[in-house]
């Protein structure tokens, strides 16, 4: 299945384009500290990517570009921040929510930092949704082998520890452009990669006045 992740907001134009190439998925991001614009998934955006039945994935990310980032405390904030997120989008319990290693992370820092960061999100989330990680080879290989996460997707950067070696991808990342006027990655997904389509909220139902002539 042929999808991107976007930085960038998507509108009834984008969308349309994105139907026409034929694309099944996007990738939108959760933040609590981000200050690029576009770049937070809101529940108006949510409506209207599945409105065009393009199903979205979560993907969490502040700032994680070297091992100080990462902790137990941290995790369980971003795990936290993640949850308020996906109720605000209605996102629906049992879709994934992906959390990013976005370097190439050292043997040690993936046994130390990084994994005490993603037990605290498997703490955290408890099961409401499945825990995807994002990142090298090595970084998915061990998450997953540790029980931290369920569903991987491997980074673009074919330099970065055990990318070659690393096959059990859900969502494989592509080379970097610019789609449907997005600035965007290019993916590929196989099986079940948790992702999710957002249900219309249920309208208001009034109900008819009295007919006071008939009592």
């Amino acid at each position: 299945m042929n999808g991107l992740d976007a930085s960038s907001t998507c509108d009834e134009s984008s969308l349309q384009c994105l139907q026409s190439q034929g694309l099944q998925f996007i990738g939108r991001y959760y933040s609590r500290t981000t200050q690029i614009a576009g770049k937070k998934l809101t529940p108006a955006e949510a409506q209207l990517i599945s409105l065009a039945g393009i199903a979205i994935v979560a993907v969490y990310e502040d700032g994680p570009t070297n091992a100080a980032y990462f902790s137990a405390s941290r995790g369980a904030a971003d795990a936290g921040g993640a949850l308020e997120q996906a109720a605000a989008v209605g996102q629906p319990q049992g879709s994934a929510i992906y959390f990013t290693v976005d370097y190439d992370a050292s043997s040690s820092d993936i046994a130390g930092n990084i994994a005490a960061y993603f037990a605290a999100i498997a703490s955290t989330i408890g099961g409401q949704y499945r825990v995807g990680v994002y990142g090298s080879g090595d970084v998915c290989e061990a998450m997953l082998n540790g029980g931290y996460a369920s569903l991987a997707w491997l980074a673009q950067s074919t330099g970065w520890s055990g990318y070659s070696q690393f096959a059990n991808w859900a969502i494989k990342q592509g080379a970097e452009q610019t789609i449907c006027g997005l600035n965007a990655d290019a993916d590929v997904a196989q099986g079940d990669f948790g992702s999710f389509i957002v249900m219309p909220p249920t309208p208001f139902l009034v109900a008819p006045p009295l007919d006071l002539t008939s009592m």
